[in-house]
């Protein structure tokens, strides 16, 4: 191995265990159980983005769901970017799980999945915006 690719993989390794202290484990919270199950924020995802909020949240599924492709799963976690003053919300990324609040294999990720949409005020969402503003 050259020097080059040895002192890079050598600052990789200590970025990783210096970053990993600050680095802070999700914080659960229960925000609403609704018929298709129960939903969670990470209190400690919660960020300012130029006025709206990102936050990483969970849904527990009462039954399994299917993917378009057909795959099964149980779980899923989201990044949404919420602004607060237009009440409006999208979906930055999206992680389907095969097991129970997000454990299993990864059955799909995908970005970006639309562009804002109004908050419906019976909505989950509505009640993560609730919390996070």
């Amino acid at each position: 191995m050259t020097y080059f690719k040895t002192s890079t993989w050598v600052l990789i390794a200590l970025f990783s265990v210096l970053a990993a202290p600050g680095m802070a484990a999700p914080k659960w919270e229960v925000i609403v159980l609704n018929d298709q199950g129960m939903f969670y924020i990470d209190a400690n995802s919660i960020e300012q983005d130029a006025g709206r909020k990102l936050v990483w949240s969970a849904i527990d599924y009462k039954k399994t769901q299917t993917t378009a492709e057909g795959k099964p799963y149980l779980s899923a976690q989201t990044q949404l970017m919420i602004n607060c003053k237009a009440k409006m919300a999208r979906v930055m990324h999206l992680t389907h799980y095969s097991g129970a609040m997000l454990t299993g294999k990864v059955i799909g990720r995908q970005g970006m999945l639309h562009d804002w949409m109004e908050i419906d005020p019976t909505s989950a969402i509505h009640k993560i915006a609730r919390r996070v503003c």
